[in-house]
């Protein structure tokens, strides 16, 4: 087994005039051990959300406060700074980076020559920039994956944090949000860096299911990888529908537990939820498919998905509002006179033991729908 080499890092403040402003003492044995901390007193993480993890990581000896006692936590990171832990995190010695005197330029050199960073990686700014949580999540990925730690990986920005939340390398922000541009805090990158340490000691990372949900969607329009381990067919898609001349598309399907008031996308509908024959809504999934129809015969058309489809299992369900009527944002989508397209949602639930027993059973979830001839549309892969 590969030997877990620990994190060393000393953080001073470079000036009295720029409270931001900190550098890393690049350690001269980035492989040798440190020696714990008796007694370190931090005197600004007091019911801070990562105060344990600081003060572990503190006594530690892996990351040292500021010479007043403070922490400044929820203070930026730059990109020299996060790189240079990653390095030492990955226990990477440090490479001679040619004339660059810089002190991190032997660590950007061992990333850049273990795959884990590239330099086109950064398109604008310097290394003095604050270090984005995309940025960071694009380095926690690669540093904890071998298999994208080539010169030649063009994996896409998205699908990094697509992974990065996947793995639990990274977790939402306060209501689940990616915050793909907003700067990291030291906070962040003292958790981060602990994290690619636990999966490289092999262990499993606790998932931010509404994170990851958001950053699965924004990668291919689908959650159902996240709340279902299932695939679902490539999004748009285009319905193979046999009643109609009209071009009916699914652009995103949209899995919600609710059991999970606060769950990913669940403050989007809502309103009281009724299923069609009147029923109170049970222990189930709500399953929302965005979709779209348009004419595109050249001829007058008219077309709508009420009563057309149907699911094969569970029940197409309404969203009323607070006057009891169906609320305009939900309406199904439907052609007509001078209206050649029509966007809108189509939406219904699917009991929850059903969904267990087929994962069980088949190692997937059946997502289909039926046309009122009785074809099968089938929306899972």
């Amino acid at each position: 087994m590969k030997r877990i080499v620990p994190l060393v890092v000393s953080m001073m403040l470079m000036s009295a005039c720029s409270p931001n402003a900190h550098t890393l003492v690049a350690a001269e044995q980035p492989n040798s051990a440190v020696e714990p901390k008796a007694g370190v007193s931090l005197n600004d993480i007091s019911g801070h959300w990562a105060e344990s993890d600081i003060k572990a990581i503190v006594a530690a000896g892996y990351v040292d406060g500021y010479p007043d006692g403070s922490f400044k936590p929820d203070h930026t990171v730059t990109r020299a700074e996060f790189i240079t832990m990653t390095a030492k995190a990955a226990g990477l010695k440090p490479v001679p980076a040619g004339g660059n005197k810089e002190w991190y330029a032997p660590y950007v050199a061992a990333l850049v020559e273990a795959g884990i960073h590239q330099y086109k990686d950064f398109s604008s700014g310097d290394w003095n920039t604050p270090i984005t949580r995309l940025e960071m999540a694009r380095l926690a990925v690669r540093a904890s994956d071998k298999s994208l730690q080539s010169p030649e990986d063009s994996t896409d920005a998205k699908k990094f944090m697509f992974l990065a939340t996947q793995k639990g390398l990274i977790t939402g922000l306060a209501g689940g949000e990616l915050g793909k541009e907003e700067s990291a805090t030291r906070a962040q990158s003292v958790k981060i860096i602990q994290r690619i340490l636990d999966v490289s000691q092999g262990k499993k990372l606790e998932i931010d299911k509404r994170a990851a949900s958001y950053a699965e969607v924004e990668l291919t329009g689908s959650n159902v990888q996240t709340m279902w381990g299932s695939h679902v067919v490539e999004l748009p898609y285009k319905m193979p529908l046999r009643n109609t001349k009209a071009t009916v598309k699914v652009h995103q399907i949209l899995i919600m537990d609710l059991k999970e008031k606060d769950g990913a996308f669940r403050s989007m509908f809502d309103g009281r939820l009724r299923k069609v024959n009147g029923k109170p809504i049970g222990d189930e999934y709500f399953v929302a498919l965005k979709i779209d129809i348009t004419n595109e015969t050249g001829s007058p058309l008219e077309y709508g998905l009420f009563g057309e489809l149907a699911p094969f299992s569970g029940v197409r369900v309404s969203i009323n509002d607070m006057d009891g009527q169906v609320d305009k944002r939900f309406y199904l989508p439907q052609i007509g006179i001078n209206i050649d397209h029509s966007e809108g949602w189509y939406l219904f639930v699917v009991p929850r033991e059903e969904v267990k027993e087929e994962f069980k059973e088949y190692g997937f979830v059946y997502l289909r729908l039926n046309e009122n001839n009785g074809a099968t549309i089938n929306l899972h892969k």
